[in-house]
This record gives structure tokens, sequence and C-alpha cells, in this order.
């Protein structure tokens, strides 16, 4: 029997494929330092299923980054705080080639032909998506957005009325949180 599969640590993305069954029926999964794998399961339904199993519906984890951040049209989400998980979607869930990356181990986006991006990871692997280079670099921002939001709410969180939050303290800066998943190579 096959295993339900969930969403784990050193997950990097899940992208549609097909399969003898029918056109994206399968999902090809990288993993970080990994040989890549297919699975017999439509992205959607390991997405909802990791969700659930960390906790919450699909839908409430995408209510949740709606509120916090105020990105509506394709949010990021959040498995898990426990190891990073920050998973930002190509297109919107009703389309069948929607693939969902982790923030965390993207290397490079890069414009290739017919408006699709290659996007190398930190480990070399690399994956061609069916989005144009600019709007994957636009969702790869909202992910940092929604990083560094949950990020700053963690570090300022005090339960102390006499201990005031700063918000002038410099580990508050979105540039640190920009800085650190920066797609600039140095020259």
């Amino acid at each position: 029997m096959i295993q339900p599969y969930i969403i784990k640590k050193g997950d990097m993305a899940i992208q549609p494929c097909n399969l003898a069954t029918g056109k994206n029926e399968g999902s090809y999964l990288l993993r970080y330092k990994e040989e890549s794998k297919i699975l017999k399961e439509r992205v959607p339904k390991i997405i909802d299923r990791s969700c659930r199993f960390y906790g919450s519906s699909y839908a409430f984890k995408k209510e949740d980054t709606m509120r916090i951040t105020g990105i509506s049209s394709k949010p990021p989400i959040l498995f898990t705080p426990l190891f990073p998980t920050y998973f930002f979607p190509t297109h919107s869930d009703r389309k069948e080639e929607n693939t969902w990356i982790n923030i965390h181990y993207v290397h490079n986006i890069k414009a290739v032909k017919e408006k699709k991006c290659k996007v190398t990871f930190v480990d070399n692997q690399t994956m061609i998506a069916n989005i144009s280079a600019h709007s994957m670099q636009h969702q790869y921002l909202n992910g940092i957005l929604y990083y560094y939001m949950m990020d700053r709410a963690a570090r300022v969180a005090t339960f102390d009325p006499d201990s005031p939050i700063d918000y002038t303290k410099p580990q508050l800066n979105i540039y640190e949180a920009l800085a650190k998943y920066s797609l600039f190579e140095n020259k």
C-alpha cells in the first residue's frame, strides 16, 4: 500500500506531473540533497493533507496568511514553525499546474523561453515552472514577506507589561529578511 505523503523537513518543491493514469495526476517532489521522487498523488491533495497533519486545514492556513500579510492572491503558507516550511504557490490553487516551492531552498530564478522560468535550488537541483520569472520572483517575495512578519511577531512577543515592544530594534528590520533570501549574485 502507498503511504500518503506529508510535506516534511528537506522538501524543496512539489510540482504536478503526468502519470500513465492522466495529466497532472502525480507529483514531482524535490528534496534537499536527495533524489527527486514521483508521487502517485495530486499536489493539492498532498498540500491539504500536510496542512491537516500540522494542525489546520489548507483553507485556514491560507486565510491566516491573508489576515497577517494582506496578500490575497496566491498567498504563501507555513505548514509548521517547527522547521522551515514556508511554501509559496506559482499559480492560483484552482490551476492544475500550481507548483509549491519552499523559500528556504531557492538559490536562483532565471527566465527561459515561452514565459517559463528555471528555479535553481541551493543543492544545484533545478526545476522548470510554467510561470514567468517576474511572476515567480513576485511570489517568492510574498513568501519572504510572510516569513518576515511571522519572525517579527515571534521576536516581539512579550507578556511583560513593564517591558513594551521596541519596534526600532535592528532585529525587526525587513531588510534583514530580504538580505537573507536575496537572489542577487555577488559580482
